[in-house]
């Protein structure tokens, strides 16, 4: 862990702990924030979201240099290795250059720092949706190479079950059952690059066009991955939730459209089984704003920040993330929602990548169009649940 992320870290926690005293001052003194003390507390809060993001960043940024040096490392002591016949950096650059016509790259687990396996263009695609998609890295994956309907079972109703005397009849009781189907929607990206670029051996235009589409796309999946409609997109764990707390707000704790009582009711309205270490709370960021301030019936914070670097934020001791495709707080709105993440499928097809030198022919131009087949819903909807906010 470098001194940077230690640093802000540190930086973190201080301006929670100054943040943490304006609110209990408050409290002590039975009165609202004055409008100094709330200009401070805005510009703490704000603070503390850049410092999470830009840990985030270092974090992500310090595994990929890992992944990098051991690579780099581990080739600089193969010697007499026969070069692969199929660089991926090389394919890339035909399809740029039109000596080929268009390629596909496996999607895989990325791998770890240690490991020996070379870096590929689908993995930049990955890297960007697990920063991009909130849910995208906790779910669980099917990868198919071809692009065939997936149907998953549903159980809407459980079969029941009783004690009999002997020799009674046992009576019978089918479960309810329906089904989903993934399909494999695609998301295009185009990048373009100019000729010369694209013939320029030194250019890595593995890493550039591989993170330049791979942040396109973790946006629009990660959008339809939280607020789908399931058409032509995957379905959202936000939108496919039914049976929704709605904030009733009937506790003494003061606070606008939502208080701690009602992420109580909802943490508690899923199934024990749910519960557990990949169960994760998702905010959109006027939302975590808001955690931040929210006290329990005995004064104490909701929201804990991590303990230490590169340890998740908290809230009712379960991981907490930003995700900034959720609705703002607002009048009955969706800003909050808790999701045994593992119950969440993804289904995703190998990256195709093809290249037009016309499209652009006028300025010397390559564009290069990165195709990404996906789709995603929650086959057991007692998986998740959405906190709505009070129609104030």
């Amino acid at each position: 862990m470098s001194d940077i992320t230690k640093t802000l870290h540190e930086q973190y926690r201080n301006d929670w702990e100054e943040a943490k005293s304006l609110l209990n001052r408050a409290a002590d003194e039975k009165r609202e924030l004055s409008a100094e003390e709330e200009a401070r507390w805005t510009s703490l809060n704000d603070s503390m979201t850049a410092r999470k993001s830009k840990m985030d960043q270092v974090a992500a940024a310090e595994e990929r240099s890992e992944k990098i040096g051991a690579l780099a490392e581990k080739a600089l002591k193969v010697e007499n290795a026969a070069k692969p016949a199929d660089n991926e950096g090389d394919v890339l650059r035909a399809i740029a250059t039109g000596e080929k016509r268009r390629a596909q790259f496996e999607i895989r687990a990325l791998a770890s720092a240690s490991a020996t396996v070379p870096v590929t263009f689908a993995d930049f695609i990955v890297v960007a949706l697990t920063e991009g998609n909130p849910i995208y890295d906790g779910a669980t994956k099917l990868r198919t190479t071809t692009g065939e309907q997936i149907t998953l079972p549903r159980v809407t109703a459980n079969q029941s079950a009783a004690f009999v005397t002997e020799g009674s009849t046992i009576t019978p009781a089918d479960p309810t059952i329906s089904s989903i189907t993934l399909y494999a929607n695609k998301i295009a990206s185009l990048t373009l690059l100019s000729a010369e670029l694209v013939r320029d051996a030194g250019f890595d235009i593995l890493g550039t066009v591989g993170r330049q589409a791979g942040a396109q796309i973790a946006f629009v999946a990660g959008s339809a991955m939280a607020i789908g409609t399931g058409t032509v997109q995957p379905q959202g764990f936000v939108s496919a939730a039914t049976g929704l707390s709605t904030a009733v707000k009937g506790g003494t704790v003061s606070a606008t459209f939502f208080d701690a009582l009602d992420l109580a009711t909802v943490l508690y309205s899923l199934a024990p089984s749910y519960r557990n270490t990949s169960t994760v709370w998702h905010a959109s960021t006027t939302a975590v704003s808001k955690l931040r301030k929210l006290q329990d019936l005995n004064g104490q914070f909701v929201f804990q920040p991590s303990m230490a670097a590169g340890q998740p934020d908290t809230l009712m001791g379960y991981r907490l993330k930003e995700n900034v495709h959720m609705a703002a707080v607002a009048s009955a709105s969706k800003s909050v929602a808790i999701v045994h993440e593992p119950s969440y499928y993804v289904r995703e097809l190998p990256i195709e990548v093809a290249s037009s030198t016309d499209y652009l022919f006028n300025t010397n131009q390559v564009a290069i169009r990165t195709l990404y087949a996906v789709d995603g819903n929650i086959p057991d909807l007692n998986a998740v649940k959405v906190l709505v906010s009070a129609n104030t």
